[in-house]
C-alpha cells in the first residue's frame, strides 16, 4: 500500500470532509475532461477553487497542487495539467484524516 498522508482536520469539519473529497474528485475528472478539450480557462477556474478550498479544509498539499494546476493552465501546459491531476488523485487516495478537537 502506498504511503499514507496524514492530514489533521478540525473535528467541526468531520461531517463535511467526505463530501468535500467527493467534490474534489469530481473536480479532477472535470479537469481531465477540460484538458482533453484544451479548455485552460475552465482548468484555471477549478484549480483556483481547489487552491482556496484546500487550506480552508486543512489540506495544505491540495492547496499547493491547486496552485500548480492554476499555473500549468495559465501557460497551457497540458502535460503538466495531466500529471498534476494524477498527483491530486493519488494524494486523495493516500490521505488519512485525523480529526483534532475544536479550538473554541
Amino acid at each position: 500500500m502506498p504511503d499514507r498522508v496524514i492530514v489533521e482536520v478540525d473535528e467541526d469539519l468531520s461531517e463535511l470532509i467526505p463530501g468535500f473529497l467527493t467534490h474534489k474528485r469530481a473536480d479532477v475528472a472535470t479537469i481531465v475532461d477540460a484538458n482533453a478539450r484544451r479548455d485552460y480557462a475552465e482548468i484555471g477556474r477549478i484549480a483556483h477553487r481547489i487552491k482556496g478550498e484546500g487550506t480552508s479544509y486543512g489540506f495544505e498539499s491540495m492547496t499547493e497542487m491547486g496552485r500548480s494546476l492554476e499555473q500549468a493552465a495559465a501557460i497551457r501546459d497540458d502535460g503538466a495539467v495531466a500529471a498534476l491531476a494524477r498527483q491530486l488523485l493519488n494524494y486523495m487516495d493516500r490521505v488519512e484524516i485525523v480529526f483534532q478537537p475544536s479550538r473554541d
